[in-house]
């Protein structure tokens, strides 16, 4: 079969709700955000589709920097998968991201999905960085995982709102950690999707601070994300603690975590009631 790739339009709307419902056991979230996706300037939603010009497989590219481009969201419909759509699209967007003056592509890729991976490689993407996304619910009538069923007591270290003068320190001790170097020196400015970091992020973002480290996060009015963390492997547990404390002292009902993955990382989540679930971060030039 040919694939014809074009960009997205509203009318594609239902058919892609169609055959993105199932896509993980929980549902999706492709058709609640497609539209949205469409009225993003910085952002292009190519489709391949069949003789009528119906979509059968979607994905999802858009600029994090002026450099760097971001791909996710490929979806291909369950009656066209390996005849190469995911491919097609792959390479649809890594020739828009150049056009817009992108240096590098990325994506991740959970670390069970080993057929995802492989393709990826050949497409040539090179495995830079494990990362994990973590979440938990927030609130002080929650049993704390950690007590064995006792609640959960106040962290040993409050959250402060950091002064700008914070940002050159808090810089300077992540460029230097392990966990800029097992980062490849991204963060995630939104969930789900990472870049390279900058000083310029540290200082133009909502950053804390405690003695056990800091934190970069935002909220979407019910939950908070955390996109950086500065910390070492003896402090870990207290800054996380911390930092589910902030978010249910400020009226959040869940906390989002996402950071490199370290063993002594990993175990800090976990302690505080956040289950790390990994993913690979792929790069290719462009």
């Amino acid at each position: 079969m040919a694939v014809s790739i074009r960009p997205a339009e509203a009318r594609d709307a239902e058919v892609i709700a169609g055959f993105t419902q199932n896509t993980f056991s929980w549902g999706d979230y492709v058709a609640d955000a497609f539209l949205d996706w469409l009225a993003d300037e910085d952002a292009a939603v190519p489709v391949a589709t069949d003789d009528h010009d119906r979509p059968i497989a979607l994905a999802r590219v858009r600029m994090l920097s002026d450099r760097e481009s971001w791909l996710s969201a490929a979806r291909v419909h369950p009656d066209h998968r390996r005849k190469g759509l995911g491919s097609a699209l792959n390479d649809w967007c890594v020739e828009w991201s150049r056009q817009r003056g992108a240096a590098v592509a990325r994506l991740e890729i959970e670390t069970w999905n080993e057929p995802a991976q492989n393709q990826v490689r050949r497409l040539g993407y090179r495995h830079v960085a494990t990362v994990v996304d973590a979440h938990r619910e927030v609130g002080r009538s929650e049993i704390e995982p950690a007590t064995n069923g006792g609640r959960r007591t106040p962290a040993e270290e409050r959250l402060e709102r950091a002064p700008r003068a914070e940002a050159d320190g808090a810089f300077i001790a992540w460029s230097t950690s392990d966990l800029a170097r097992a980062s490849h020196g991204l963060f995630s400015p939104e969930p789900w999707a990472w870049r390279r970091m900058t000083a310029e992020d540290v200082y133009s973002s909502r950053t804390w601070f405690c003695p056990s480290g800091w934190i970069m996060a935002e909220d979407d009015g019910e939950e908070l994300f955390v996109k950086w963390l500065v910390s070492v492997p003896e402090d870990a547990r207290r800054l996380v603690r911390a930092t589910v404390d902030l978010a249910d002292g400020s009226g959040y009902s869940s906390v989002h975590i996402a950071v490199p993955s370290l063993p002594w990382m990993d175990e800090a989540l976990r302690v505080n009631g956040l289950e790390p679930h990994e993913f690979y971060i792929f790069e290719k030039p462009v």
